[in-house]
């Protein structure tokens, strides 16, 4: 049987793409309506007005919709217009949107859903996505480490208490750990970090900076415990008595892929000792987990030095899937960079000259002016069970800027993720003093956690 003359009444595109066909012989295309890429998202309270485009959309009439649009929205029936302010989360649902074009009718099916608003302290966020503010900290954070079942472990970086964040949200009134901490400037409970087999051997580790007692002077020191439930037990000291200062201490604890414990300290106000082989001040330190000894692959395999020629390093970062580091530097009132980290390199500040680390290391991004990164993490493609971003969120860099209150987005790709094909501003809290980003990391369930002095924030995609 051929196909009919006469024009198909009623043509069904999905995806936001409506075409109006008409066949005889080879067909004649009327046009074509679209709302954008497929798939609708909001947020309860924001505004939003999306008119319909393509080669049709001054030609369509007498638009209609089904089921009813979530409260606060309405879809124009003259103009196919979606405006409105939507009221109430809403989990994605299809729409069925019917039109005229050239007395020819149309429908298109779409995915629409609506996320929760934004917090107060939240001024902006990348469309599609939605943030919580999960946990209220009573006293200043500084750094956390998630758990693959969920908790969270928070520094408090004046206390000198590490506290846990049970899943739900719940902060608990009993710390993990204590210990005697100096405060002041840079001072205090710096760094945090799991073991990499945490589920077996339940291994904590902090940086903190400690005044003098039992033998050991004021100085930096790197700890670990045994995770029993929510309490640490069977303290032990691994590295004492490293250089500290009012400020420039660094304190960022990183796991490479080799398992072994990477260590930031600062250049404690001295940007010599930053290239001193004989002293660990502006370094990144490598050290074997266990007992805090010197891996033996190690550039220098007497040394626990892994990179040198740094100032204020608060944040370390590993790829997910690549065998690449990264860490970002603060510079003084100029020259924040974000860096590849690699084995024995000097990444130039202090005075030159020394002989350990010849070759000077990448510098992927500088800032000519101060913006004080604090933290970094990856996100990845998810596995099937857990929650996916969309790309290209689901493998970018991202990197909390301590002045300007905002975590900034980074697009990478080459073979060590090191080329940035595009920056732009993911999040931005509002200038309330509190809302300084101080950490970001990756949970087991997709979302991106951000923890700021004052509260723990979850994002992710709307669904």
């Amino acid at each position: 049987m051929g196909w009919p003359s006469m024009c198909s009444r009623v043509v069904a595109v999905s995806a936001l793409a409506w075409t109006a066909a008409c066949s005889s012989g080879a067909g004649r295309v009327l046009g074509s309506l679209a709302y954008g890429g497929g798939s609708v998202t909001l947020r309860v309270g924001e505004p939003v007005r999306i008119a319909p485009t393509g080669s049709a959309a001054g030609g369509a009439i007498a638009f209609s919709i089904e089921p009813s649009l979530p409260a606060g929205l309405v879809l124009d029936s003259s103009s196919g217009e979606l405006a409105g302010i939507p009221t109430a989360v809403v989990g994605a649902t299809r729409f069925t949107v019917q039109a005229t074009v050239g007395g020819v009718a149309v429908s298109a099916s779409f995915s629409l859903a609506v996320g929760t608003g934004l917090p107060a302290s939240v001024l902006s966020l990348a469309d599609g996505f939605t943030c919580v503010r999960h946990t209220a900290m009573v006293q200043k954070a500084a750094k956390m480490a998630i758990a693959p079942d969920g908790r969270i472990f928070v520094t408090e970086l004046e206390t000198g208490w590490i506290r846990v964040v049970r899943p739900d949200g719940t902060l608990l009134a009993l710390p993990f750990a204590t210990m005697p901490v100096l405060t002041g400037g840079h001072l205090g409970l710096l760094g945090i970090a799991l073991s990499p087999d945490f589920e077996t051997d339940g291994g904590v580790f902090a940086y903190a900076t400690m005044p003098a007692g039992g033998g050991s002077l004021d100085g930096g020191r790197l700890l670990r415990w045994r995770a029993v439930g929510d309490v640490g037990q069977d303290e032990e000291v691994l590295l004492d008595d490293l250089p500290i200062s009012a400020i420039n201490n660094g304190g960022a604890l990183c796991f490479d892929q080799d398992g072994m414990l990477l260590v930031s300290v600062g250049d404690v106000e001295s940007p010599a000792l930053a290239q001193s082989d004989t002293s660990f001040a502006g370094k990144i330190l490598r050290v074997r987990p266990a007992d805090g000894g010197i891996p033996a692959d190690n550039p220098d395999p007497a040394s626990l030095i892994f990179a040198k020629g740094l100032r204020n390093t608060f944040a370390l970062a590993r790829h997910p899937s690549l065998p690449a580091l990264f860490l970002a530097d603060n510079g003084p009132a100029s020259d924040d960079e974000l860096n590849l980290l690699q084995p024995g390199l000097n990444y130039e500040w202090g005075a030159s000259g020394a002989s350990f680390g010849a070759a000077t290391g990448a510098i992927l991004r500088l800032w000519p002016d101060v913006v004080v990164p604090t933290a970094l993490a990856f996100q990845a493609p998810a596995t099937s069970l857990q929650s996916p971003w969309p790309p290209p969120f689901d493998t970018s860099l991202y990197l909390t800027l301590y002045d300007d209150q905002v975590v900034e987005r980074f697009e990478m790709s080459g073979a060590l993720a090191t080329d940035i094909d595009r920056e732009v501003e993911f999040l931005r809290f509002t200038d309330a003093l509190g809302n300084t980003p101080v950490d970001i990391a990756r949970g087991p369930a997709g979302q991106l956690w951000v923890l700021t002095f004052d509260a723990l924030y979850r994002i992710d995609r709307i669904r």
